[in-house]
């Protein structure tokens, strides 16, 4: 009844803004249209599938089947044109709209064939993608293609600065800047998961892969839009669950991925059409795979099975747009026992998230702003874990609802935004957890401006969240203290300054403020926690956690060479984590976790290069370091990867594209209390891409090895390390098929 209740409240509100949105549409500012044609420049053949961008209306288009686009809704002005499409060299052109006594301009763009590919641009105008400016990394199209993974945090764990915390391949979560968990906002489409990914190593980032356009990682002023606890930076998957764009005509995507290593299979699909004045948007995904092979053995209760589909509408217009979407996402994955403090045979885990989201933008409605953004959502997640008997062991539900409203002008020499935000959680455990139900409020509101001038940018974001947790037991002594209600806040900001030398060489600084307030489980927790083979024991005194942090950056770009590089420093006061004290519950046998806070200092590098050796050779590479001590009392921080690298060289010429690439890690010994060292490794991988046009449609084929050599080695972060290395020689396949 609840969720039948609140999908009439959204249909409701979606039916009362389309109403609002046409009366005032008449009165819409944005009238102005750009059409147009792609043809490749030597035969005059259409070009299909072509991305096109409208940079400063941050608004996008795609090409139908015989190469034509349209952009509608723009102001009379000049703009930035864009157009790009695999093997094809981009083009920039100006565009005069509204001249002449015309709202509507053409252009017809020529565009070669590309004979060196060294990246790929991944933009989407108006999609959940950073809302405010460029991302600090993006990976799409062959990128994506090409580290595609069982994760998220798989998908990205070869990004600099990037790491992998992970309790077998299922519930692995990504590390950034050696921050994870709570400190790493893992979001899609722009808004909160709704899962229990943050709180424990064996729970799983209800978001699959497979179907995801792109990757994006965040960081800086733009980053506090999503989240005070913004330090390390936010992940973003973008999905485009509700439409946001008016195709011209039906498009569809077929993805079929293979892997060896575990027998995986997966496949999905998605399908956008244009009906009457709606977009409408679905897409579904099944994965399947069994354990691991690792280069002594396999890895038993490994293995995974994930299921995800979802259907939007959307009402696009002169005025704006609005829609809602709904999803559905499974999965049940297995957690390897047989080390000090597991189960002998492991656990199972069941999850399920059901997610319902609306949004919309309206045109011309404030006098300060141009765009006039919604977004509301709720999400029901419901977790199980059970022993290998079958018995329950414990069990986790959570229902979560997030409000948003977004004002903002996008400008050629600014760009202005003004958001509130809030949620509510109401959390609930079973079988032999002893956590407190509870419900949590919070409340947030957020203020960004940049100014960017000929060689110069600024950036600027200010926040202030509150939260209130109330357990539906107060007044309870426990081992983690009183159960009481909580009120909790602050402010979190940051700044960002970029300096420009000619076109080739940039320079930058900033700094940020960051909050993170405990959660429910980090206050009140008390019981064992089956899956993640711990007894843990909350701490209802905690405070706020409060980080500062400073960075300096570096960048060249030039004709042959590129490069990149990254100097950070964090200090965080009150930091939380769950301290192994060393005991061992007599009643379960688990080690006894208590959550604590300390003072902590964070110092680190990233940096990574791109060399053109020849016409269609390159040479890239890439590194990170980080290292953290618990200042308190002088020791190192727990679970900090050790220094890591990759080289990669790369082939590409027409259709074509191979590579070879070497991933290196160094030894860490740098420990926290009862952690265990783990040895340096060399691994080696190899790839070859390759895309194809049949008719009316577009292929593009993956083929990788990673582990080729089928080495043994660990990794720092997995928690099952002690029994098992990482997983072996992996032959990967990918198809994707764009009609």
């Amino acid at each position: 009844m609840r969720c039948f209740g609140l999908c009439r409240f959204l249909w409701m509100g979606f039916a009362a803004c389309m109403t609002m949105t046409a009366a005032t549409s008449s009165h819409a500012q944005h009238t102005a249209v750009i059409t147009g044609s792609i043809e490749d420049a030597e035969t005059g053949e259409p070009i299909r599938f072509a991305q096109v961008l409208v940079e400063e209306a941050n608004r996008s288009s795609r090409t139908d089947r015989e190469g034509h686009f349209e952009v509608r809704f723009l102001e009379a002005e000049q703009y930035t044109l864009k157009a790009w499409r695999i093997g094809y060299e981009p083009l920039v052109t100006l565009v005069e709209v509204g001249g002449a006594g015309s709202d509507t301009s053409h252009v017809l763009l020529r565009m070669p064939v590309s004979l060196i590919q060294l990246g790929e641009v991944i933009v989407d105008g108006q999609s959940e993608s950073h809302m405010i400016s460029d991302s600090d990394m993006e990976m799409g199209g062959k990128r994506l293609r090409q580290h595609l993974g069982t994760t998220i945090a798989e998908t990205l764990d070869n990004e600099p600065g990037i790491a992998m915390r992970s309790m077998g391949p299922a519930p692995a979560r990504p590390v950034l800047r050696g921050l994870g968990g709570d400190r790493l906002l893992v979001i899609e489409d722009g808004g909160r998961v709704g899962d229990l990914s943050a709180t424990s190593a064996d729970h799983a980032v209800a978001v699959d892969p497979l179907m995801t356009e792109r990757i994006e990682v965040v960081r800086g002023p733009a980053a506090l839009l999503y989240g005070p606890n913004a330090l390390g930076g936010v992940v973003n998957a973008v999905r485009g669950y509700v439409p946001v764009i008016m195709p011209s005509e039906i498009h569809a995507v077929g993805v079929f991925q293979g892997q060896s290593v575990n027998d995986g299979l997966s496949g999905g699909f998605s399908l956008e059409a244009p009906i009457g004045g709606f977009a409408v948007r679905t897409d579904g995904s099944l994965r399947n795979s069994g354990d691991v092979s690792t280069p002594i053995g396999i890895l038993a209760n490994t293995a995974l099975t994930t299921g995800n589909g979802s259907v939007g509408i959307s009402r696009i217009g002169e005025w704006g747009h609005a829609g809602v979407s709904g999803s559905y996402y499974t999965s049940r994955y297995g957690i390897p026992g047989g080390f000090v403090g597991a189960h002998p045979q492991g656990v199972d885990v069941e999850l399920s998230r059901r997610h319902l989201k609306t949004k919309g933008m309206i045109l011309d409605v404030l006098p300060r702003f141009s765009h006039l953004e919604f977004e509301g959502s709720f999400s029901r997640y419901f977790h199980q874990e059970y022993e290998a008997s079958g018995a329950l062991g414990i069990e986790f539900g959570l229902l979560s609802y997030y409000g948003r409203l977004l004002a903002r002008t996008h400008g050629r020499r600014h760009n202005r935004l003004a958001s509130i935000w809030g949620g509510y959680r109401d959390y609930a455990s079973g079988g032999f957890s002893f956590t407190p139900n509870s419900r949590e409020w919070t409340v947030a509101i957020f203020r960004y401006q940049d100014i960017n001038l000929e060689n110069m940018s600024f950036q600027g974001g200010l926040r202030y969240d509150l939260r209130t947790v109330r357990p539906r037991t107060v007044g309870e002594e426990t081992l983690a203290g009183v159960i009481r209600n909580r009120t909790i806040g602050g402010f979190s900001g940051s700044l960002r300054m970029f300096r420009r030398f000619g076109g080739d060489f940039s320079v930058g600084i900033g700094g940020m403020r960051s909050i993170r307030m405990p959660g429910i489980e980090e206050l009140f927790s008390l019981g064992p926690h089956l899956a993640a083979y711990t007894f843990e024991i909350g701490n209802a005194g905690l405070g706020v956690e409060k980080g500062l942090g400073a960075e300096v950056f570096g960048e060249y770009r030039g004709e042959r060479f590129s490069a990149s590089l990254n100097l950070y420093r964090n200090y965080i006061r009150d930091y939380i984590y769950p301290r192994n004290t060393g005991e061992i519950s007599v009643r379960t046998l688990l080690a006894v976790y208590q959550q604590t806070g300390s003072t902590v200092r964070m110092s680190g590098s990233e940096a990574s290069f791109a060399l053109q050796i020849a016409p269609s050779v390159t040479l890239s590479g890439s590194g990170a370091y980080v290292r953290g001590t618990l200042v308190d009392i002088d020791e190192p921080m727990p679970l900090i990867p050790p220094l890591r690298g990759r080289l990669e060289a790369a082939y590409a010429r027409g259709k074509l594209r191979v590579s070879g690439s070497a991933e290196a890690a160094r030894n860490q010994d740098r420990l926290g209390a009862f952690e265990e060292p783990t040895d340096g490794y060399l691994v080696f991988g190899g790839y070859v891409q390759y895309y194809l046009s049949i008719g009316r449609s577009l292929y593009t084929f993956d083929i990788g090895v990673e582990n080729a050599t089928n080495a043994e080695y660990r990794d720092h972060l997995s928690r099952v390390k002690s029994i098992m290395p990482q997983q072996g020689r992996n032959i990967k396949m990918l198809v994707k098929v764009l009609f």
